[in-house]
């Protein structure tokens, strides 16, 4: 049995011709059909296919911006942050040399109200080193012999009297701390003229020996030095009794915490006692 397919074959391209003029014919109306409010219908249909696009594209565009900017404003950011942190590491440093500075002058000024009150002379000079102990017994100093410095010469920082020199070379002299417990000083009482001997513990205070328990010594009596030691002028501060109670031996036991600071002072003046060749 045969079957004629030409008329079916026929009506095919019949519809691939027509449809392309219908959908050619729907354009250009549309390209006359205007909407109520005035606007062309292809238009809007151009702008619906579009949206999509252009929101897309806006989103886009907006998000770049915003992290393009962010990226600038926290860069800027950050140096400026790094900008006032410096700048306040500088005040910083600044204002710790200015309380520096002040600290210092106020211990000079306390050296050089002690140094007016003693007919000798003497050397200034500076703490280089000390030994590596909470309380150093012994101190070394930017003075010796070069600089007319000896032996067994006094040392004094504001307050009053720290030690005596016991090693002296050409540059730098070693000095015996009046804490040290190997050091003794000649001291009395100020205010009754008791006579005594300081001598180092070791420790903060002194201890005032040879004072008979018969004697008026209490706490708050200043102590200077008596001159009988032959290393220290007499009369220079050496400390205020802190403690002073009979013992059973014949003499009291006295405790004397030193005028001067002798754990942070950095700059002490050298009695010259000795007339040098």
């Amino acid at each position: 049995m045969s079957i004629d397919l030409a008329p079916k074959a026929r009506e095919g391209r019949i519809l691939y011709v027509l449809i392309p003029l219908l959908l050619l014919h729907l354009m250009l109306l549309s390209l006359q059909i205007e909407e109520p409010g005035g606007t062309l219908l292809v238009r809007k249909w151009v702008l619906l296919a579009e949206a999509p696009f252009l929101n897309a594209s806006s989103a886009l565009s907006a998000g770049v911006s915003r992290i393009w900017h962010k990226y600038f404003w926290l860069r800027g950011s950050r140096e400026d942050n790094q900008r006032l942190q410096d700048t306040l590491r500088q005040m910083s440093l600044q204002a710790n040399r200015i309380e520096e500075l002040k600290q210092e002058n106020l211990r000079l000024r306390g050296l050089v109200s002690l140094k007016d009150s003693i007919s000798f002379g003497t050397i200034a000079a500076r703490v280089v080193s000390r030994t590596p102990k909470y309380l150093s017994n012994v101190i070394y100093i930017d003075r010796g012999a070069k600089d007319g410095v000896s032996v067994d010469e006094p040392v004094i920082a504001a307050g009053g009297i720290v030690g005596r020199t016991i090693l002296v070379s050409s540059w730098n002299a070693q000095v015996q701390l009046i804490t040290n417990p190997d050091a003794s000083t000649g001291g009395m009482v100020d205010r009754t003229r008791t006579p005594g001997v300081l001598k180092g513990s070791g420790d903060a205070l002194l201890e005032m020996n040879y004072v008979g328990n018969n004697e008026q010594v209490n706490a708050g009596d200043v102590v200077v030095t008596s001159g009988l030691d032959r290393v220290y002028p007499k009369g220079l501060p050496v400390g205020k009794v802190v403690d002073s109670r009979k013992s059973n031996s014949v003499f009291r036991a006295i405790r004397v915490e030193p005028s001067a600071d002798l754990v942070r002072f950095e700059e002490v003046s050298v009695i010259i006692m000795k007339k040098h060749d």
